[in-house]
């Protein structure tokens, strides 16, 4: 499941909602089980044991772990994600519709709510993808979530967001109203997580209007990957080593596409590189 992907619609991202940590490992690892393809139904159920998530996320196991994983499916329930439709119209909805927590098995069994269902599957364009692998270590509640804005614009390379709508985002309401408290305890934290833990490299500049920080614009690159280059390795190194690099080339020649469009020629990018993309309606 280390190797599993995240995509969700683009619109979805722009949604406002908050969870801790282990509601986050706990949906990451049910949402990295749907094929984004296909159509999701709502009886669909997804499964993942505490073993599982700890095999995932790396943490020690311990009784506490497995009581944070149990709350977390019996909070995962009530959790609500915010659509700010119009300066009227605020609708909101559950992640999930049901949850059954089998203790005997230490397993969770999810359903996801219809609602959410549409952000999840049967994604065609204008989606967002990652590895479950490059925010697996993140223990800020925030960090996920700005690095899922960044992904978005990743091919672009840099992101304006105002203070206030990153708020919104966040569902940070009456918390780290003092700007250089938000600034220490949400961004600075969560950044300096990204690029220790992560696949990207960011930094930052505010905005000011006035002597007011009002906007900030993030500025971000995806780490270099060295390849292996020695040639005397065992056959089933080689492999691993040729399937890390179709990975990179992927990932490069997507995100070529997102910044130049077609102006990249379809000719001069490897036959089954272009199927990739194109079987991941990224192209």
């Amino acid at each position: 499941m280390k190797n599993n992907v995240i995509v969700k619609r683009n619109d979805f991202l722009q949604l406002g909602y908050s969870l801790t940590i282990m509601e986050q490992r706990l949906l990451l690892a049910c949402i990295s089980q749907v094929d984004s393809r296909n159509k999701l139904q709502k009886e669909n159920a997804f499964e993942v044991t505490v073993q599982e998530i700890q095999d995932i996320f790396g943490n020690e196991r311990s009784k506490q772990f497995y009581r944070d994983i149990e709350l977390a499916a019996d909070r995962i329930l009530t959790r609500l994600i915010t659509h700010k439709k119009s300066d009227t119209v605020i609708r909101k909805f559950h992640w999930v519709h049901t949850v059954d927590y089998i203790k005997d098995e230490s397993k969770i069994v999810l359903h996801f709510h219809p609602d959410i269902i549409p952000y999840l599957s049967e994604i065609t364009e204008r989606f967002t993808r990652y590895k479950l692998n490059d925010v697996k270590e993140f223990k800020c509640i925030y960090s996920l979530r700005l690095y899922e804005l960044f992904a978005q614009f990743q091919g672009i390379g840099s992101r304006e967001i105002t203070i206030d709508e990153l708020r919104l985002l966040l569902d940070l309401d009456k918390k780290y109203l003092l700007y250089a408290e938000f600034k220490r305890c949400v961004i600075e934290k969560s950044i300096n997580e990204i690029n220790a833990h992560s696949n990207l490299t960011v930094k930052f500049n505010e905005q000011r209007k006035g002597r007011k920080v009002n906007a900030i614009q993030f500025f971000f690159v995806t780490k270099i990957k060295t390849l292996p280059t020695k040639i005397d390795q065992p056959t089933a190194t080689m492999q691993k080593t040729s399937l890390e690099e179709r990975e990179i080339l992927v990932e490069e020649f997507a995100n070529s596409r997102k910044r130049f469009g077609n102006a990249v020629n379809e000719n001069i990018i490897p036959a089954d590189i272009v199927e990739i993309l194109k079987s991941q309606g990224r192209w």
